[in-house]
């Protein structure tokens, strides 16, 4: 007999320190996320509760990007100050859903520094970050909290009542990636002069203050290319490097020849996220690694990023030869950030935007990116244009200039074509839509009223055929009219299933069940309707009962159940009093 398989044990080990970190019954080490120090000893909880929510909160966010560890420590605070204010608390004990329902009640309280509430997605996230963790509590120490009831949807309609992210218009993205392009020129030409300069330098670097060239090959040589802090410039032995940093333009100008600060980074980011259409937050991660070449077409390459929330790899293809686009700029932004890499941490060492500040060298990141955008635009004289609006602001774009939604999905590289949909709606966008469709409208009741006219005391006019020294069936240039009633563009056209183009359309007596079928909606065409309906009806009586059920049936059954119900009770009842005065249809057979 088989042996089934051993079940597999999902409880993680508990040791003496279910932090993970530091002796036994410690919170462990702080920890530093990027510029944020992650302290659970700070925070004014139960000490039972700062135990539970630190093991909770290392292992459930240790593989995740630092900027969602971030977040979700920033929300925590939150729920330490509740935990303050109200003394909700006391113990793992009271962790349960009458708590987690007064702190629904708190956030709903709470107003921001203009006096608003908070917004519902505010509210929900700062919730769910505790939600989370007492979540991983219960399923990976159980036995350490007891049930808790959760409240059903606390936070109802959090979506639908969100303010829509402003978007941007084409002519603004363009203003913005024109202003990149003229910032990128800029530094490239300072960048490539001062490279001249240090080369014709690199001869005599003993004396900082003979030229600029002569002060970056001293940092080259002395400082690895990263200059130092002024603690240090200003030691015994480097005051003239100092002297010499001050003389040329400060630090920031003799920094940004050498590799890339907040400020001369921000272009190169804009125009990269403008060119791909990305998100904000995978735009910012790309890697070094992120070209590969496009098969049989050596001018193009890929550029590649991930997509955490997608789980997918998302790529354009771009020139490899033009200045300003992608690939040139990748190429670009890994050799002026070559001197900075041996001083970054291993997790970051590959990432493409790496940069110094006086903090420094760090990754990009978009907490940093709200006070140097502000001075970019105010410096070009721009309007305010978010990071995160340029992705849905490009696909706008792109579907107004093309008006087709499947492209904008192939460029916004997503898997269902609803995604897209929600991307492009817009006010703007929705009365774009209006235009066309009334237009439309316009063309097809001006066809409608072209084509009936004629029609208001000729009765039924079915159009005369004719055949062609070849054979083939020909048509006047007229609108025909079949036996019912129904305008037909062309019968020769061959849409009707089972039938080909020059041959007469085999529904042509009835074109109930045509595609391209037009029915006016006035009293004379609704009368023609109930004759036909009549007609058919009365066949019945003399027609072979297999074949009117083949052929006469089904139009019946259209007519009764499907076309003439879209007539209101008094329209029909007028169009009765006119049967006497429509000529007779020909007998069916």
């Amino acid at each position: 007999m088989a042996r089934g398989r051993e079940r597999i044990r999902r409880v993680l080990p508990q040791s003496g320190d279910p932090a993970g970190l530091g002796t036994a019954g410690s919170l462990g080490a702080p920890l530093r996320l990027g510029g944020v120090v992650v302290d659970f000893g700070t925070l004014t909880l139960p000490k039972d509760v700062r135990r539970a929510l630190a093991d909770a909160f290392r292992n459930h966010y240790g593989a995740r990007p630092p900027h969602s560890a971030q977040d979700s420590w920033r929300r925590l605070k939150v729920f330490a100050r509740f935990v303050a204010e109200t003394d909700a608390v006391r113990s793992l004990n009271d962790l349960g859903g009458d708590v987690l329902a007064r702190y629904v009640e708190w956030l709903n309280n709470q107003r921001a520094a203009n006096g608003r509430p908070w917004s519902k997605p505010t509210r929900s996230a700062v919730y769910g970050a505790v939600t989370k963790l007492l979540q991983w509590l219960e399923r990976c120490r159980p036995g350490l909290l007891a049930r808790i009831e959760y409240p059903f949807n606390p936070f109802p309609w959090r979506r639908r009542d969100t303010l829509r992210r402003v978007k941007a218009g084409a002519q603004e993205i363009r203003a913005l990636l024109r202003a990149c392009e003229r910032d990128i020129l800029q530094l490239r030409t300072e960048r490539r002069r001062a490279d001249e300069e240090r080369e014709s330098a690199r001869q005599d670097c003993a004396d900082p203050l003979a030229s600029r060239g002569a002060l970056l090959a001293y940092i080259d040589q002395r400082f690895g290319g990263v200059v130092p802090r002024d603690k240090v410039l200003v030691s015994r032995g480097n005051y003239r490097c100092y002297l010499a940093v001050s003389k040329v333009g400060g630090r920031k100008h003799v920094e940004s020849c050498l590799y890339p600060g907040l400020d001369t980074i921000l272009p190169y980011y804009l125009a990269i996220l403008i060119h791909t259409a990305g998100n904000a937050w995978a735009i910012a991660e790309l890697e070094c690694q992120c070209l590969q070449p496009v098969p049989l077409l050596e001018d193009r390459e890929f550029l590649v990023w991930a997509k955490p929330r997608a789980a997918a790899l998302q790529r354009r293809s771009f020139r490899s030869s033009t200045p300003i686009e992608p690939p040139m700029l990748v190429r670009e932004l890994i050799e002026w950030t070559r001197r900075l890499r041996p001083h970054s941490t291993i997790t970051e060492r590959e990432r493409l935007f790496l940069l110094k500040s006086s903090s420094g060298v760090h990754v990009l990141t978009n907490y940093v990116l709200v006070q140097p955008i502000r001075d970019f635009e105010v410096r070009h004289g721009l309007k305010h244009v978010a990071p995160a609006s340029i992705r849905p602001s490009m696909l706008t774009s792109i579907y107004w200039a093309t008006g087709d939604l499947m492209t904008v999905k192939g460029v916004a590289n997503h898997a269902q074509l609803s995604t897209t949909i929600g991307y492009v709606e817009s006010p703007e966008v929705e009365a774009q839509n209006r235009t066309r469709i009334a237009a439309l409208q316009r063309v097809f009741v001006g066809h409608l009223e072209g084509t009936t006219r004629g029609l208001d005391h000729g009765g039924v006019t079915p159009a005369t055929t004719a055949t062609a020294p070849g054979g083939q069936m020909v048509v006047p240039p007229a609108t025909a009219v079949s036996m019912f009633g129904f305008d037909c563009l062309d019968p020769l056209a061959g849409v009707a299933p089972g039938t080909r183009a020059g041959e007469l359309c085999g529904n042509f007596l009835g074109c109930f069940t045509c595609p391209n079928a037009v029915i006016p909606h006035d009293t004379r065409t609704l009368a023609r309707l109930l004759q036909a309906r009549d007609h058919l009806a009365s066949a019945a009586a003399h027609v072979h009962p297999v074949r009117w059920e083949s052929i006469y049936a089904p139009p019946l059954r259209i007519l009764e159940e499907d076309i003439l119900t879209r007539f209101a009770t008094a329209e029909i009842a007028q169009a009765q009093r006119l049967l006497p005065e429509l000529p007779s249809l020909p007998p069916l057979r």
